[in-house]
């Protein structure tokens, strides 16, 4: 499988599963949601490995000569980034079906963790949309491409 190809397939996945864990009783339940969770985490960090290349040529020229659009995108990546290790955080200390206590959460910051994880995926999500926006074209090229 191409390289494209291959994050093509990946970001489709990542979509469907982060949709899928939107609402975590509903589908497959509390043991999806947690499971699919840690795996759409990693599937993301794959998703950084896999345009490191990318990152590391616009971090190096962020405060220079850059466009508006690669300028614009790479803050949306790196807000979808702190927005995925909120999700993930919060996760962890929210998590019922897997134990996670050994991680050091306390039970009086549940309340806040609960807000904090329901507040980020929402927000993750919104930018997520502003991030495929933006890749639309090469989005639709790729489905051109399966035909």
């Amino acid at each position: 499988m191409k390289r494209n190809t291959f994050k093509f397939v990946q970001n489709i996945l990542i979509a469907v599963v982060f949709l899928l864990l939107m609402d975590a009783r509903s589908f497959f339940g509390l043991w999806f949601h947690e499971i699919a969770g840690l795996v759409v985490y990693a599937i993301f960090i794959l998703h950084i490995i896999l345009n490191w290349t990318w990152v590391k040529v616009t971090t190096k020229k962020l405060f220079s000569r850059i466009d508006g659009e690669q300028r614009l995108n790479y803050i949306l990546d790196f807000l979808l980034l702190v927005g995925f290790v909120c999700i993930l955080i919060s996760g962890l200390a929210i998590a019922k079906m897997i134990d996670f206590s050994w991680l050091g959460f306390k039970n009086e910051h549940m309340m806040i963790y609960r807000s904090m994880h329901t507040s980020f995926s929402m927000l993750v999500l919104l930018i997520a949309g502003v991030h495929l926006g933006l890749h639309w074209r090469w989005v639709l090229s790729r489905f051109k491409r399966t035909e």
